[in-house]
């Protein structure tokens, strides 16, 4: 039996990290590209239908994430973690920035102070909820082991901190 050198080892190392890097920079093209569909979807003039547009970003941004790591999931499961994801943003005490989507009623400047705010929130919405599943998957987890109050601490931090960089 062939016993690993430790040139062998370094290699697979390597390689190792090599195709962590690979997908991590995956991971980070496809939450960046989804942020930019839930900015836009912000803008969608109808109070709370932007909220449901969000939520459909999402679910794709987390459905392309479980393929990127090799995850087979229905999309049903996906859809109850990502709404439930949001609802955990709304009911820590971030609801109101969500209000924005009711400004969108006063015709004409609280369309556009709405679109503004809400696609600037939407965006770090879908930040945040791209990171922790990222961040979960890079630890070996599934969707079906991912737990809500686990991340509710890493969810809020990644929000808050990507909402003070807007």
């Amino acid at each position: 039996m062939a016993t690993k050198t430790e040139t062998d080892i370094d290699t697979e190392t390597e390689a190792q990290m090599a195709e962590k890097a690979e997908r991590l920079d995956q991971a980070s093209a496809i939450i960046s590209n989804k942020c930019k569909w839930s900015a836009a979807a912000g803008f969608i003039p109808v109070p709370y239908v932007d909220l449901a547009g969000l939520a459909a970003v999402q679910v794709k941004m987390v459905s392309d994430l479980t393929r990127l790591y090799g995850k087979t999931v229905k999309q049903e499961a996906i859809k109850t973690t990502v709404a439930t994801l949001l609802g955990t943003l709304t009911t820590a005490g971030l609801a109101a920035p969500f209000a924005f989507t009711t400004v969108k009623i006063i015709p004409g400047l609280g369309s556009f102070a709405g679109g503004v705010s809400m696609g600037a929130l939407g965006a770090a919405a879908t930040y945040a909820v791209g990171k922790v599943f990222v961040n979960h998957f890079e630890g070996g987890g599934t969707l079906s082991n991912f737990d809500v109050d686990k991340v509710k601490d890493d969810l809020k931090n990644e929000f808050t901190a990507k909402t003070a960089k807007a």
